[in-house]
């Protein structure tokens, strides 16, 4: 039992006195102190911590100071306060968390085996995807993977909307449940894919060894989605 009072929050002589009132009803300071092996002044310390926290009272009884335990209810009552003590100021603490949880981060990966891996890491927490890029150049740099990523895509009822370069491997893509995909010109030479969902954006480099910039930012995150709804409402089907 000492060892669950401490696991409520109470120092091991705190616990080991309550307890020693507990089992007494009442007594003195020297009393408990005899039962407790500790100092007077120790126990008499501990016991108005005890009363401060509404575990142990007082009576006066032949000029005596009697120590009495109050019911363990009080411990029930104790956590309830405290938990509606948090419950009022989370609100506030949640802010303080999400202005540190909002901080942007950046990370760069290199090689295609890293790349992959993040491939599989945005279908593993995407509900939608925003795509911009060369399906010709990833197909060039990456070989098979974009489509093991199109059919897992489809397995997990991601909705990706895709603005491509005109090229018979782009035009392969039709638009159907889960793909909706558009067409620019300008991106025939493009040598960059762009993936955006909630508040992350990977830039895939696809020259020299293939690299990659994942960055959480809600700012960033923001700027790039309606930077692709333009592209998107200026693009052709």
């Amino acid at each position: 039992m000492q060892q669950e009072l401490m696991n409520y929050g109470l120092s091991d002589k705190e616990a080991a006195v309550y307890l020693v009132c507990l089992k007494t009803g009442q007594a003195t300071a020297n009393r408990l102190s005899e039962l407790s092996n500790l100092a007077r002044s120790t126990t008499y310390d501990i016991l108005e911590q005890l009363k401060n926290k509404g575990l142990v009272t007082t009576c006066i009884i032949d000029n005596k100071t009697q120590f009495n335990a109050n019911t363990p209810d009080v411990l029930l009552t104790s956590l309830n306060e405290k938990k509606h003590n948090i419950e009022k100021i989370l609100p506030s603490l949640k802010n303080i968390y999400k202005k540190i949880e909002d901080k942007p981060t950046a990370e760069v990966f290199q090689g295609k085996i890293a790349v992959i891996k993040l491939f599989d890491e945005i279908l593993d927490n995407a509900k939608t995807l925003k795509v911009i890029g060369s399906q010709g150049n990833a197909l060039e740099k990456i070989g098979y993977h974009p489509e093991k990523f199109r059919l897992k895509r489809l397995e997990n009822k991601i909705k990706i909307k895709q603005i491509l370069e005109v090229s018979k491997d782009a035009k392969q893509i039709k638009n159907e449940k889960y793909t909706e995909v558009r067409f620019l010109k300008s991106l025939k030479n493009s040598k960059e894919a762009i993936f955006i969902f909630d508040d992350y954006v990977y830039h895939l480099i696809l020259q020299y060894e293939i690299s990659a910039i994942k960055i959480k930012s809600i700012d960033h995150a923001n700027t790039m989605n309606i930077m692709f709804d333009d592209l998107w409402n200026s693009s052709k089907k």
